[in-house]
């Protein structure tokens, strides 16, 4: 399946942003593509100030219109200290000028910009048992110029980027979180069943946002590229969630919370204005009414 997005890095270079303390532990020839030393930034070098504002601005612009985009303080204290981003770039001299001018590339910048990018941290429970390397860990973000301005990317970098992504680090256990309307709802039910942490979450600034664990199989994650109808790991929804209703999520985050387990089982479905996410609800055996 890789084949069919190989072209994509005619144009896009993968890069890496990591300090001294966790670039040991992540892989840096994902699917056998290998991250350019060149391409491997240290997020506490002075020289790497420019690409860290344009990889700033690419997630301004994806989530600034929902109000949730990083100052840079959130990034550097929350993402590049206790964790580190992968991403695909081009190089500045390949993007059209309405691509330069989108992207606020300075005028005597040749470097890379830019284009996606797949932010990862380590979770506490991946240290138990005394591993060294933690195999659980948070998306903490996932996004690509595309989400916001069509074509300054090739099709498809979204996905190459998460495939790639997943490989880099050492992932066993997927923690995430996103909106029921995001189309990255799609996405991530391509990579397997998903198990809700919580369906409306009141400290998050959009609470219609749910949390989610999964566990992402390598020999698998090719269905990031190629979806399955029906991913072979997914059970058989029982219900359909209408994630335009806000009672409907109250109600399946307080089954949530009297110890149900609940699995967004595969894609949403859209019939006109309606969507519809296919759930497996179980009811535990030791759960609360």
């Amino acid at each position: 399946m890789l084949n069919h997005y190989l072209p994509i890095l005619e144009r896009c270079e993968p890069f890496l942003i990591a300090h001294d303390g966790i670039a040991p532990i992540l892989d840096r020839c994902p699917a056998g593509i290998p991250i350019p030393p060149e391409n491997i930034f240290h997020p506490q070098h002075r020289k790497n100030g420019a690409f860290l504002q344009m990889l700033a601005l690419v997630d301004k612009l994806t989530f600034g219109p929902f109000g949730m985009d990083m100052p840079g303080w959130v990034f550097y204290d929350c993402a590049v200290m206790p964790g580190a981003v992968f991403g695909l770039g081009i190089r500045a001299s390949n993007l059209e000028p309405w691509a330069r001018e989108a992207m606020a590339v300075p005028i005597d910048y040749d470097g890379l910009v830019p284009v996606s990018q797949f932010i990862a941290i380590p979770i506490l429970s991946g240290f138990a048992g005394g591993r060294s390397v933690p195999n659980t860990w948070l998306l903490y973000t996932l996004e690509s110029m595309n989400q916001i301005s069509p074509g300054i990317a090739p099709l498809g970098t979204l996905h190459l980027t998460l495939y790639l992504g997943l490989q880099v680090f050492p992932i066993q256990e997927l923690w995430g979180t996103t909106q029921w309307r995001s189309p990255k709802l799609e996405t991530y039910s391509n990579l397997g069943p998903l198990e809700l942490l919580t369906a409306y979450t009141p400290a998050h600034s959009m609470p219609r946002t749910f949390s989610f664990r999964m566990q992402p199989r390598a020999e698998l994650l090719s269905s990031v590229l190629a979806p399955p109808r029906d991913h072979p790991e997914s059970p058989a929804p029982n219900s359909l969630l209408d994630a335009d209703d806000p009672k409907a999520l109250m109600d399946l985050q307080h089954e949530i919370e009297a110890g149900h387990r609940v699995i967004v089982t595969g894609r949403p479905l859209t019939h006109q204005t309606y969507l519809r996410v296919p759930l497996f609800r179980e009811k535990l055996a030791n759960s609360g009414n």
